[in-house]
């Protein structure tokens, strides 16, 4: 770790040292180490930078692979500044903050502008809320920590990869600091929980159920998977439908759980998104056979018979998909590995292919395309 400190305390610096902090943080991350290592044996195999003409490559704080384990690199590259409090003045448009996370207790500046990311701890504000306990302090220290590395690790322009100049979520809007905040506490709290420290767990998880909402959101998220951290990520650089933004806001908000959250993850950082009959799909092929399958269930219950195969062609167009017909008679097909949804018709059974996308799904609904509602994210 690059540690310096700038004006923080004497008797908090001391308490740093009286409490091994450091060694503690250590302790904490150090199962991570063992992810980190795994993916950078990969990279060592696998990448190459030929490209580079001369040494030394890409500044050494930046990765090549997206993922939360990458704090372990962070921890270690970028400069840790420990401070005496938050600025109580933040200034405006042209300064520092529109590059910077500043949070109650650190805050994570990032490099956008070529400089070197760095984080700043306020002792006398962690000391605070750790109500002048040495154990709390040293849990609040490293909390605190890990979780402004989880921003630099969330950070697009830590990855050598991109090739973006700004961010198309910004965290300084509501949608943006929502799902940036909750990650980062998802990703602090899974890392605690990881490292076996059962009363530390417990302490992280009580304290940020008292933080603001989209702090304390991140507690219902520490189950939180590579994907669902690349949905975040992503966004970044891909862009979500406004529309989106604001119906996720409103379940994020409300009364959500994790299996929504990770639900909604997928749908945030999927192109094409697809809702029908109240549902969010991310699927064309999923769509496709519910839309099917709601239009001849109702049309029998309006009917009170199965619906006749001219009907359906007049609805459903015969058309050819990627790899083969949209639908074709039971007693026709040869190959149904491709052909697995079953439609009953009134002159016999069908089934529908299972390969379709964004194109032919249209093609496919186009006389009832009034019941289908499309988002592109990017």
């Amino acid at each position: 770790m690059k540690i310096a400190n700038i004006n923080a305390s004497k008797h908090l610096l001391k308490r740093i040292e009286a409490t091994r902090v450091l060694d503690f943080i250590l302790d904490v991350v150090r199962p991570l180490e063992f992810i980190y290592n795994h993916s950078l044996y990969d990279q060592i195999i696998w990448s190459h930078h030929s490209h580079f003409k001369s040494l030394p490559l890409l500044p050494i704080w930046k990765f090549e692979n997206e993922g939360y384990e990458n704090i372990i690199s962070l921890l270690h590259t970028i400069p840790i500044y420990f401070c005496d409090s938050r600025p109580k003045e933040i200034r405006g448009e042209d300064s520092i903050i529109k590059d910077s996370i500043i949070d109650v207790m650190g805050a994570y500046h990032s490099n956008r502008k070529g400089y070197t990311p760095y984080i700043e701890l306020y002792l006398t504000d962690i000391d605070g809320a750790a109500q002048n306990n040495d154990i709390h302090f040293k849990w609040l220290v490293t909390k605190v920590l890990i979780h402004e590395l989880a921003h630099a690790a969330l950070d697009i322009f830590n990855w050598e990869h991109n090739r973006c100049s700004v961010e198309k979520v910004s965290y300084h809007t509501i949608f943006g600091r929502w799902r940036e905040e909750s990650m980062a506490n998802a990703i602090t709290l899974k890392i605690i929980k990881d490292c076996g420290h059962r009363d530390f767990y417990d302490y992280a998880k009580h304290f940020m159920q008292s933080q603001p909402a989209e702090y304390a959101l991140g507690v219902l998220m520490e189950d939180v998977g590579y994907w669902d951290f690349r949905s975040v990520f992503d966004s970044k650089i891909q862009g979500v439908d406004h529309t989106l933004q604001a119906e996720w806001l409103k379940y994020a908000s409300g009364n959500p759980d994790w299996a929504g959250l990770e639900k909604w993850n997928k749908i945030l950082d999927n192109k094409y998104v697809y809702l029908f009959d109240g549902e969010y799909y991310t699927s064309a092929e999923k769509v496709v056979y519910s839309i099917v399958g709601k239009v001849l269930s109702d049309y029998e219950k309006d009917n009170g018979a199965k619906m006749p195969v001219s009907t359906f062609r007049s609805l459903f167009p015969y058309i050819k998909t990627s790899v083969g017909m949209s639908y074709e008679p039971i007693e026709a097909i040869s190959d149904f590995s491709r052909y697995q949804y079953k439609i009953e018709l009134a002159e016999g059974d069908y089934a529908l292919h299972d390969t379709w996308h964004n194109e032919t799904l249209h093609k496919f609904i186009v006389n009832v395309k009034s019941l289908l509602t499309q988002y592109q994210n990017y």
